[in-house]
């Protein structure tokens, strides 16, 4: 048997390796690698010019400049000691020929690694290099105040706030000094300012902003906006021709003074996710209800209660095609004329609506007429809501909408302002109906829907989708109202969500429980 030779030493000065692989990731264009570092820290992307020669100062002409830390900074965080002096040695040593198209940052850090000022020097700083988008978060106990006077700028496009306070001075700079400015996406913001007026705007989203001293929008080439829960006031508008997509979200309870946000302090500090997606906004189809393909009937195994939902009490998933669940109404439990035989007939009856007063709910002037020229619209609120019922006395002609999301808000007094609106919108497409079963059944079954005088012609409706509880009666009201207009039920889909009736029972047992676990014998008294 031949004995095999031991490995050969390498000789100094030999290479190790004749032929090594090719660096197929330095022979990228500097766009691809500058796009890569898009999605690094600003410290992650400085560390790169350890790589290979090819990347030594790639880092120095990179776009974005993401100085967000993580509050509490957890383990394995690689991010500088010394943060603010890496800031002001990165913008310094920056290719100063190289513009900063993005800046990502917060307001200051929780754990004192920079403060305030260093934020809006660094905004100073990125805007001066011709920056094109600025992210800035603030905190929900401070929010941040941004320095007017550095927003002059013929290249911002794109600003991006999240806790952070927008006064009169900021709103006329960004008016009057950005003559570019297209976007502004707002997050739990203080608007102090009375009015945002822009020709330039052409998309504005605001979530949850605090608009206590009332607003005006006047944006005449805004093409989508989003509104979604403002607080203390809704804000009104002036000169929306451009639009093309509105989403209005209302909570009249967001308008009461005892109005809390109490989802707010169930959850940590702000993310870096928050308010970036790393994509533009763009308006949703069908109000995000999440339809999709009809799905087969079926009933689940295992526990059935006497109304037999199943065990599919919190099941959000099942969508049918209406004639699939037309036959389960057949009107038993209710007598001739339509009222409950059970004693649980007025489960579901509540207030019409948040119970704030109707006259201390101010704003949201010209809200529907402003958006008549859109082709898609999502109007999302409550029962009872105020705002959008007071507007809707006169509904102006919705010629272009092809698209219409409603919330339980329209649902009311017979299905009126449904009819409202299907009358005003002779060219929709597609129907989307959200039902909150906050509604009395005794009321919507002595009520019931009388075809005779109720018309509209939507000639080109192909798509009618409801989501509703199970055991809400109203789905074949709707169905009976389509029908009697001329659309068939191929055409009428309807997503199911888990009962109310049982999920209400539900609940009224953990809260006796949670009661009983509470008190003890204090529940009962001394004796």
């Amino acid at each position: 048997m031949r004995r095999r030779s031991p490995p050969r030493r390498r000789r100094a000065g030999e290479e190790e390796d004749a032929h090594p692989s090719p660096d197929r990731l330095s022979a990228l264009p500097d766009a691809l690698l500058h796009h890569v570092m898009s999605s690094l820290k600003a410290w992650e992307v400085v560390r790169t010019c350890v790589l290979a020669r090819r990347w030594r100062h790639l880092w120095a002409s990179a776009p974005c400049v993401d100085l967000r830390l993580r509050p509490g900074r957890p383990d394995g965080d690689t991010a500088p000691e010394e943060f603010a002096r890496f800031a002001r040695s990165l913008f310094r040593r920056r290719d100063a020929s190289a513009p900063v198209d993005t800046l990502r940052l917060r307001s200051s850090d929780v754990d004192g690694a920079f403060d305030e000022d260093d934020a809006k020097s660094w905004i100073r700083t990125a805007v001066k290099r011709r920056a094109r988008v600025v992210h800035l978060i603030g905190h929900r106990d401070g929010l941040a105040a941004l320095e007017h006077a550095a927003f002059v700028s013929r290249h911002l496009r794109i600003l991006k706030l999240s806790y952070a306070r927008l006064d009169d001075n900021l709103l006329t700079q960004l008016s009057s000094r950005c003559p570019s400015l297209e976007e502004m996406d707002l997050k739990d913001c203080l608007i102090s300012g009375s009015e945002i007026s822009s020709s330039s705007l052409k998309t504005l989203a605001m979530v949850k902003c605090n608009m206590f001293w009332g607003l005006t929008i006047t944006a005449p080439n805004l093409v989508l906006l989003r509104c979604v829960k403002p607080i203390g006031q809704a804000p009104s508008f002036n000169n929306l021709g451009s639009i093309v997509a509105g989403t209005i979200i209302l909570d009249d309870y967001c308008f009461s003074d005892d109005f809390e946000d109490f989802s707010k302090d169930e959850l940590d500090e702000t993310t870096d996710d928050d308010s970036d997606d790393g994509n533009k906004w763009r308006p949703k189809t069908g109000a995000g209800y999440g339809f999709g393909l009809p799905q087969k009937r079926h009933r689940p195994s295992g526990y059935k209660d006497a109304i037999d939902y199943g065990s599919d009490i919190e099941s959000d998933d099942n969508t049918y095609e209406y004639s699939e669940i037309a036959s389960d109404f057949d009107g038993s439990g209710y007598d001739d004329v339509g009222h409950s035989s059970t004693k649980d007939g007025n489960l579901w009856a509540h207030g019409e609506n948040s119970g704030c007063s109707d006259s201390k709910i101010s704003g949201g002037h010209n809200i529907i007429h402003s958006l008549s020229n859109a082709t898609s619209l999502e109007l999302l609120a409550d029962a009872g809501e105020v705002i959008l019922t007071g507007e809707l006395k006169s509904c102006p002609s919705f010629s272009n909408l092809k698209t219409l999301s409603l919330g339980e808000w329209s649902m009311a007094a017979d299905f009126d302002r449904l009819l409202l609106f299907l009358q005003c919108s002779p060219n929709l497409e597609k129907l989307f109906l959200e039902l909150k079963l906050n509604f009395n059944v005794r009321k919507a079954m002595e009520l019931g829907v009388k075809p005779n005088g109720r018309s509209f012609a939507c000639k080109h409706l192909r798509m009618v989708k409801i989501k509703c509880s199970k055991d809400d009666v109203r789905v074949h009201k709707l169905a009976r109202l389509f029908k009697a207009n001329g659309v068939s039920v191929e055409k009428i889909f309807v997503r199911r969500t888990g009962s109310t009736y049982l999920r209400g029972k539900k609940t009224m047992k953990y809260l006796a429980r949670h009661e009983l676990e509470f008190w003890g014998d204090e529940f009962w008294g001394d004796d």
